[in-house]
């Protein structure tokens, strides 16, 4: 795999330090990305389909996208909740207008280039007392027969805790390149890779926006505490998802187009 996903030398959104970090560690944060007025809209739809999903018995979908409504884990009285919503980008506009937005697009084209395609997304939720843990993994093992020249955009709508399950990466993984993955608690490497001494936790203020490579090696901790976390994920690709399982053939951005000359 070629680290070296930066095409725009120098950047031209994001800092020199930014874009040192995401070639050595993988990653960077943006504090204070996402606007109030963005949280607020995000608020206010969360609002709605949590309520639709304990209107519902179970899961459901809506243009293109699937609500996934599961039990808690370790609740003794069986309580369901709104775990995710898979493909969110399809079936929600205002997810659309803020994990997709031109600011977001200005720093995803500093580190896969000015053609940028919607490749994934989810709205991702960790309920209070209860929310799963995830796995240590790796997003382009997900989608390994395509080219790994790609971000993940992780935007927190809560404060993201050590107490509640926010991200843990392993700075520099994604310079390993693809580690071996398996079907067990869900798709995941053996943990016993894993060096806890190697693990930066991202505790995030809402709004705060995480850019990270899709061979960072990641993993979620379940939320046991009393504050949920929701997050914005999205995952933007450098080329045509044409005969592709993930992704769309028509670009949210191309060359031609792109504001920044």
């Amino acid at each position: 795999m070629d680290s070296k996903l930066f095409v725009n030398t120098p950047p031209k959104t994001i800092t020199v330090e930014q874009a040192s970090q995401f070639r050595e560690q993988g990653f960077f944060i943006v504090p204070a990305l996402y606007t109030p007025e963005e949280l607020e809209l995000m608020h206010q739809l969360r609002i709605r389909v949590e309520t639709e999903a304990r209107d519902n018995a179970g899961s459901y979908t809506r243009n293109g996208a699937l609500y996934e409504v599961k039990a808690l884990v370790n609740d003794p009285g069986g309580r369901a909740a709104l775990r995710k919503i898979q493909e969110v980008f399809s079936s929600e506009p205002d997810f659309r207008a803020v994990a997709a937005s031109d600011k977001i697009l200005d720093i995803v084209e500093d580190l896969i280039g000015p053609e940028i395609y919607y490749h994934s997304s989810k709205l991702m939720c960790k309920p209070a007392k209860g929310g799963q843990r995830k796995p240590w993994h790796q997003d382009f093992a997900y989608w390994a027969d395509m080219q790994p020249k790609q971000v993940t955009v992780w935007g927190a709508l809560d404060p993201a805790t050590l107490e509640n399950g926010c991200l843990q990466v392993i700075p520099g993984s994604h310079l390993k390149g693809l580690v071996e993955h398996h079907h067990a608690e869900d798709f995941m490497i053996d943990e016993n890779l894993i060096d806890e001494g190697d693990i930066f936790y991202a505790v995030m203020n809402p709004g705060d926006v995480l850019f990270f490579n899709v061979m960072l090696l990641h993993a979620s901790a379940a939320n046991m505490s009393d504050e949920p976390r929701v997050a914005t994920i999205i995952d933007f690709d450098s080329e045509s998802a044409t005969d592709r399982t993930f992704g769309c053939d028509t670009p949210l951005r191309t060359a031609d187009s792109c504001k920044k000359q």
